[in-house]
């Protein structure tokens, strides 16, 4: 009798794990129609079962996570400064600035301030930054008609600087009140701090137009600690392509977004801008340090740095483009 029931025991744990074979087959199945992650599979080794971890749905991950993005990063606590390749549609409380123009008092550009605040106007902007090279020139003037017209003025500059007497590229400084007279990299920030201005790095990875400065500011800590914001998105660049490593970029070291035309001729203004739901240059600078801001714009092209090679050679003026 003692045997037989040992039999028994046998072929009962034998119909156990047939069945217990079968049941996963058929969740795997449903999974593939409705199109979920994969099912935890199970792998026996040495009479051993081994869970393997599924691999999560990446297709529908990205999808619902730009979905969000675009609906919610202008309004979100959370949300991060989202970067479109082509143009979109946004809410009417919300505005487009153009943080990077030059005006007549830049070596090579040729716009008057009365023309800038009519493409200005043209362009359906709100408000605006002007970033000449090392001056500020063009503040007194622009100041005075942006209030006239009902437009946000953002003071700014373009600065060159240099590490141990060297250059090594730009840096855009906005929301300033006085001109930054250093160019030693540490010296500029030192300055842009004490004014609580916003330095960002301008078409850092363009071709002719690199930063060379990052492998000095990364070995001293945190790119952030320095300079906390990156152009990631600049008319001017020759290939898209630049536009891209910036934005890359700006998300593994936790910097925030920029974007503006870098406008040398009146045609360019407004081809590059960020939207965000402002209405005054304390409330733009808010938004952008919160990271609710949205980076857009058109590519201008190889035209407009033939012409600025014209400006710069005294051959352009502004009369040539009316």
């Amino acid at each position: 009798m003692i045997i037989l029931v040992k039999a028994k025991n046998k072929k009962t744990k034998k119909k156990s794990t047939i069945k217990k074979k079968t049941q996963p087959k058929k969740t795997i199945k449903k999974s593939v129609i409705t199109k979920k992650a994969k099912p935890k599979k199970t792998i026996t080794k040495k009479g051993k079962k081994i869970k393997i971890k599924p691999k999560p749905a990446i297709v529908f991950e990205k999808r619902t996570k730009v979905k969000r993005t675009i609906k919610q990063t202008l309004e979100s606590q959370s949300a991060r400064s989202y970067y479109s390749k082509t143009k979109i549609s946004y809410p009417s409380d919300f505005c487009k600035f153009d943080l990077h123009i030059h005006s007549k008092y830049s070596r090579d550009a040729v716009n008057e301030p009365e023309t800038i605040i009519k493409k200005v106007k043209q362009a359906g902007l709100t408000g605006f930054a002007i970033t000449d090279h090392n001056s500020i020139r063009a503040w007194p003037a622009l100041a005075r008609l942006a209030k006239e017209n009902n437009l946000v003025f953002v003071p700014g500059q373009e600065i060159d600087v240099t590490f141990e007497g060297k250059r090594i590229g730009h840096l855009l400084a906005l929301f300033t009140y006085d001109k930054i007279t250093s160019t030693e990299i540490l010296d500029v920030v030192d300055d842009a701090r004490s004014q609580s201005a916003l330095l960002s790095f301008p078409h850092p990875f363009d071709t002719g137009r690199f930063f060379r400065g990052f492998d000095y500011l990364m070995n001293n800590g945190p790119i952030s600690r320095f300079v906390p914001a990156i152009e990631t998105f600049n008319a001017r660049v020759l290939t898209s392509r630049a536009n891209e490593i910036a934005k890359d970029f700006a998300h593994k070291h936790g910097l925030l977004q920029t974007a503006g035309s870098d406008a040398h001729m009146p045609y360019e203004i407004g081809s590059g801008y960020v939207i965000a739901k402002a209405q005054t240059e304390l409330e733009l600078l808010k938004e952008i340090k919160l990271g609710r801001v949205v980076v857009n714009g058109e590519l201008s092209g190889i035209k407009p740095r033939i012409h600025t090679l014209g400006a710069f050679l005294n051959i352009l003026k502004e009369r040539h483009f009316r």
